[in-house]
C-alpha cells in the first residue's frame, strides 16, 4: 500500500514537471506555425483541436457535461476572451517576427506584471523581497527587448513584435488575475474546457474574415505537428497534468515547477530552431527567472 502511494506520487511530480516542459516547447512549435499561418487561424484551429481533445475528458470526468450558472458563463467568456482570444492571437502575431528564446523571457515577466496589477488595482502588500524580485524581472525583459542595445530602442523604438509580445503578457496576466475569482463558479477542468469552446466560436468570424483556411491543406509536416502539440499538448494533457498535481500535492508545491516553464522555452529553442541566445538576452533570462522566483518564493511564504 505505502509502495503504490509513494508509486502515484512520483507519477504526479513526474506530470508536474512536464507540463512547464510542454508548455515551454508551445513557443517553438508556435514559431514554426506562425511561419505558415496567420494568428487568428493558427488560434483558432488550436482550440478547435484542443475542445475536441477536452470535452470528452470533461463529459467522462463529471458522467455528462456540468451545468453552468450565468454568472459562470460570464466568467467563462471573460477567461476566453483574454487567455484564449487576446493572448494567442498576440503571442503568434509576435512569433511571426520574434524568437522563441525573446519570447520566452518575456512571457516569463508576467508574474511580475500580475503583481504589479495586484498591488495598483487590490492594494494587496508588497514586501521588500517581492519589490526586488519585480525590478530584477522588469530589468531583465528591458534588457531581453531591447538586447542590450539601449541606444538603438531610444533611436528606433520597440519594435513591432516586441509590442505584440508585451500585450501578450498583459493578456495573460489579467488572465491570472481573473482565473482567481473564476475558480469559485467552476472547477479547473471546467474553465479549461469550455474556455476553450468558447475561444472557438469568438475566434471564428475573425478566422472566416482572415481567409486563411485554404491554407491547411498545404501545411507542411512540421507545421500540422506542431498545431497538435498546441492543442493536444499545450492546451491538453499539460493542463490536465498539472491539475491533476495540484490535486494531489497543493497549489503551492505544484507552483514551483512552473518556474521551469522559461527554461525549456530556451534550451528548446536553441536546440529545436537553432535560435541564438545572445549575452543580453542570457542576463536577462537570469534575472527575469530569478525575480520570479524570488517574488513567488515570497508570495508562498
Amino acid at each position: 500500500m505505502e509502495h503504490s502511494r509513494k508509486s502515484g506520487e512520483t507519477k504526479t511530480l513526474i506530470k508536474l514537471f512536464l507540463a512547464p516542459v510542454i508548455w515551454g516547447g508551445a513557443l517553438s512549435a508556435g514559431r514554426i506555425v506562425s511561419a505558415e499561418l496567420p494568428a487568428f487561424t493558427t488560434s483558432f484551429i488550436r482550440f478547435l483541436l484542443a475542445s475536441a481533445f477536452m470535452v470528452p475528458i470533461l463529459a467522462i470526468k463529471n458522467k455528462g457535461l456540468p451545468k453552468v450558472s450565468k454568472k459562470g458563463w460570464i466568467w467563462v467568456f471573460l477567461l476566453s476572451l483574454t487567455g484564449v482570444v487576446i493572448f494567442n492571437v498576440t503571442l503568434f502575431t509576435a512569433l511571426e517576427t520574434i524568437t522563441a528564446v525573446r519570447s520566452s523571457v518575456m512571457l516569463a515577466f508576467t508574474p511580475a506584471v500580475v503583481t504589479l496589477i495586484a498591488w495598483i488595482l487590490f492594494k494587496e502588500k508588497l514586501n521588500l523581497p517581492m519589490i526586488v524580485g519585480v525590478i530584477m524581472a522588469i530589468i531583465g525583459a528591458v534588457l531581453t527587448i531591447t538586447d542590450g542595445n539601449f541606444k538603438h530602442l531610444i533611436q528606433s523604438g520597440i519594435a513591432v513584435g516586441d509590442w505584440y509580445m508585451l500585450a501578450a503578457v498583459l493578456a495573460w496576466a489579467v488572465y491570472s488575475i481573473i482565473i482567481r475569482y473564476a475558480v469559485l463558479f467552476l472547477k479547473p477542468l471546467e474553465l479549461l474546457t469550455y474556455g476553450s469552446v468558447m475561444g472557438v466560436i469568438l475566434l471564428l468570424p475573425f478566422t472566416i474574415a482572415e481567409g486563411s483556411l485554404s491554407l491547411i491543406p498545404s501545411l507542411s509536416p512540421a507545421a500540422i505537428g506542431s498545431l497538435v502539440y498546441l492543442s493536444v499538448g499545450a492546451a491538453g494533457i499539460a493542463y490536465l497534468w498539472y491539475y491533476e498535481g495540484i490535486a494531489v500535492v497543493g497549489s503551492t508545491k505544484a507552483s514551483v515547477f512552473l518556474n521551469m516553464e522559461p527554461i525549456a522555452a530556451i534550451f528548446l529553442g536553441i536546440f529545436l530552431l537553432g535560435e541564438k541566445l545572445s549575452v543580453p538576452v542570457a542576463i536577462g533570462a537570469l534575472l527575469v527567472i530569478g525575480g520570479l522566483f524570488v517574488t513567488n518564493y515570497t508570495k508562498k511564504k
